[in-house]
């Protein structure tokens, strides 16, 4: 739809056509096995007596026919995507000679696909390539994908977003947003939300109004705002969005994400310009510690991408604020070797935070 590559569809198709190719001799033995259980079919007849009311039971195995072929190359196909199925039948089908019509070649690749179907480490394996091409394709197609609509550029994110692992998402510019001015007090009574400076989006004042989940959030960024050198900050969106900054963690075996509060942009002598990722988090949360590891983790990965990486708490016991720096490779590791995220804290690898 792009003319990002020619022809994708296709090329995409016989990528998966090889692979398919290849387990067909990988797994002949589990593949001949499995046509054997398509081509045959096992059932019992049940007899009964109306008038002494006995029943009984007779097994039979009796070979499949046309439409129970069908059935098991349609259960394949849900497996491998349907449309998948269907290219590779009219591969396989095209391909035998020995076969005296179409129809039959046709027929004996669905039985073929049926029995591919019954094998769980081919569709593995398939998964793996597709996800595998699907990588080199959009690293491929970069920056012709940036050049792209919003709306075009959407459905690549959504493509990233079906991988089994979390890829990387460029971030969209945004252009405006709908945010809140005042809030409500329990008894009812509104008030005026705090307004901020140098935000990237604002008001026709220039100012930016924000409701924060604590105290201490707006006072880590008062004290970002105050730092040489700051001219602009980013809260990011807590939502999922194409313009929010998302990180991936592990928690309870599963893939989740945090999206970290600020990112503060901040103008050096020579004049450039450099992006500080800053998270004002609770440590005693449940999960305080795997959303540390997570952000550790895409602090290693992302070391040129950001001039800091930090994650700041207010402890409770004392009020006062620490700070892990993740730009530091001792500190990833305590992350990663920590069992406590209030501990860690507390521990040498934080610092003193002033706000």
């Amino acid at each position: 739809m792009d003319d990002l590559l020619p022809d994708a569809g296709r090329k995409a198709h016989e990528a998966m056509h090889a692979v398919l190719d290849a387990a067909l001799v990988t797994y002949k033995a589990k593949i001949n096995e499995a046509r054997a259980s398509v081509m045959t079919v096992e059932g019992k007849t049940l007899s009964a007596d109306t008038k002494t009311q006995k029943m009984s039971f007779n097994d039979f195995v009796e070979a499949a026919d046309y439409a129970v072929i069908e059935d098991a190359y349609k259960r394949a196909g849900r497996a491998i995507s349907p449309d998948l199925a269907t290219t590779y039948a009219e591969h396989l089908a095209a391909g035998m000679d020995d076969e005296e019509d179409d129809e039959e070649a046709l027929i004996e690749a669905h039985t073929i696909i049926a029995a591919i179907g019954l094998v769980p480490k081919i569709k593995d394996d398939l998964e793996a390539e597709a996800e595998k091409l699907a990588k080199e394709w959009l690293a491929a197609h970069k920056e012709g994908i940036k050049g792209l609509t919003d709306e075009r550029q959407e459905a690549y994110r959504q493509i990233r977003e079906m991988s089994t692992d979390p890829l990387p998402v460029e971030i969209a510019r945004p252009n405006m947003w709908l945010q809140p001015t005042t809030a409500r007090e329990p008894n009812g009574k509104e008030y005026d939300l705090e307004r901020f400076e140098r935000h990237l989006l604002c008001d026709n004042e220039g100012l930016f109004p924000d409701a924060f989940n604590s105290s201490w959030e707006p006072a880590v960024l008062r004290a970002e705002l105050q730092k040489e050198g700051c001219i602009g900050w980013y809260r990011n969106p807590a939502r999922a969005s194409q313009d929010s900054l998302g990180v991936v963690y592990e928690e309870a075996g599963e893939n989740r994400m945090v999206r970290p509060d600020f990112i503060f942009f901040v103008q050096k002598e020579d004049g450039t310009i450099e992006a500080d990722l800053i998270d004002p988090h609770g440590d005693h949360l449940a999960d305080a510690l795997p959303k540390l590891k997570g952000l550790a983790k895409y602090a290693a990965d992302n070391l040129k991408t950001f001039q800091r990486i930090e994650a700041i708490t207010k402890l409770k016991k004392t009020g006062t604020y620490r700070m892990l720096d993740l730009t530091k490779e001792d500190v990833r590791k305590a992350v990663e070797a920590a069992t406590s995220a209030e501990g860690l804290y507390g521990s040498t690898s934080a610092e003193d935070y002033v706000a």
